[in-house]
């Protein structure tokens, strides 16, 4: 019954594509600037597609930090699909989307096309790109942005060393949780000097644990040993909030999918303006509560990013010299960037003219008027009830 129900809102699943070519081309007529790659088979059959708006496009180019999150989560429906994404951050630490794509499947070939258009759309722009360590993004991100460009999330590799922590330290849970410590001393380690003590201590403590984050390339994941600027992000955060944020969408038709999602991105650039409009002071409020949090702390603070590294300032001497800490911050956080990342038009497809499909299953104009239609993707959902409870990593918050 639910299926069936399903048809009556959304149309016969086989008709699910036959629109999505008038689909593309309507949102680039709606928003001139927006890159939109579709691809298909010689039979016409569904292989993939890439979106990113032309305001997605112009908010990172004008205002965006340098680093991209990038994700991929399946999406249901009697055929098989998997969509990616790519997400920056604002000056507020807000998820900015900035392009997606829908894939017949998740492969090196895949993930390589999407980082190939992504590549175009961030232009001459070098980007930091965070991922998982998925065997298809370790092969392609190096190859597409460079392999010093790769960062890692850290709360994945987390798991793999508790898994091997496990097999290594007959301590029970204490000892379990002594090393966890001290991987998570030497991944936030902001010196290279902090690094090594870190290292040191987790090598008298078990030196196969240390010979383990030797073995797993912590130039990619600890804070001290990445190469560029990854502004201390660390988790998968970010990535995680764009699946979440369209858990609904994945459940429909490929067309409402697209619709969806250029409703639910509208929505999104009005709200974080408006807020922005709102700001008590120069900074967001998640950024204004971070300052506040290194404020009690005591800590440094990142301010302003100087070739490789950043220059750290203590908050104690900033504040002894009667000097707001705010005005030490990083212009990239501050209202002005918000302003721009969020001074683009977006406007949602007119559907008064959308065709139709008719008995045949050709799509139609109410003139007539033929249009080209696609057949759904090759790979089919095997039968029986999808699985839809969300599998909870260990360590959410690293």
């Amino acid at each position: 019954m639910k299926e069936k129900a399903k048809e009556r809102i959304y149309g016969q699943p086989k008709y699910y594509y036959k629109l999505l070519p008038w689909m593309c081309d309507k949102m680039v007529t709606t928003n001139p600037g927006t890159v939109v790659q579709l691809r298909y088979l010689s039979d016409e059959h569904f292989q993939q597609l890439f979106v990113a708006h032309a305001v997605s496009i112009q908010g990172f180019a004008l205002g965006c930090r340098l680093v991209i999150a990038i994700d991929s989560s399946h999406m249901s429906g009697p055929y098989r699909g998997v969509l990616f994404s790519a997400t920056a951050y604002d000056a507020n630490d807000s998820m900015f989307p900035l392009a997606f794509g829908i894939m017949s499947s998740e492969n090196y070939e895949d993930w390589s096309w999407f980082l190939q258009n992504l590549k175009k759309v961030v232009a001459e722009k070098e980007v930091v790109i965070i991922s998982d360590r998925h065997p298809a993004l370790l092969r392609s991100v190096p190859e597409v942005f460079g392999l010093e460009n790769h960062a890692y999330y850290y709360r994945h590799l987390k798991e793999n060393f508790s898994t091997f922590v496990s097999k290594q330290i007959t301590k029970g849970n204490k000892g379990k949780e002594n090393a966890l410590q001290f991987l998570d001393s030497i991944a936030y380690a902001k010196l290279e000097h902090d690094y090594n003590i870190s290292m040191y201590e987790l090598r008298k403590y078990n030196d196969a644990l240390a010979t383990w984050v030797e073995d797993n390339s912590p130039e990619h994941w600890a804070m001290s040993k990445f190469p560029k600027q990854r502004w201390d992000k660390m988790t998968t955060n970010l990535a995680e909030s764009f699946n979440v944020w369209l858990r609904h969408e994945r459940h429909q038709s490929i067309c409402n999918f697209l619709m969806e999602h250029m409703a639910k991105l509208g929505s999104m650039l009005v709200k974080h303006k408006e807020q922005s409009n709102n700001w008590k002071g120069s900074l967001g409020p998640q950024i204004e509560e971070n300052v506040l949090q290194n404020i009690v702390k005591g800590e440094v603070y990142p301010v302003t990013p100087f070739m490789n590294g950043i220059f750290r300032v203590c908050i104690a001497v900033i504040l002894s010299i009667g000097h707001n800490v705010a005005d030490f911050v990083n212009e990239c956080y501050k209202f002005p960037m918000q302003d721009l990342i969020y001074a683009g038009f977006f406007s949602s497809i007119e559907t008064h003219d959308m065709p139709i499909v008719d008995d045949h299953g050709v799509v139609r104009s109410i003139t007539g008027q033929v249009f080209l239609s696609l057949k759904p993707s090759h790979a089919k959902r095997p039968p029986g009830r999808p699985r839809k409870k969300r599998i909870e990593f260990q360590f959410q918050d690293k």
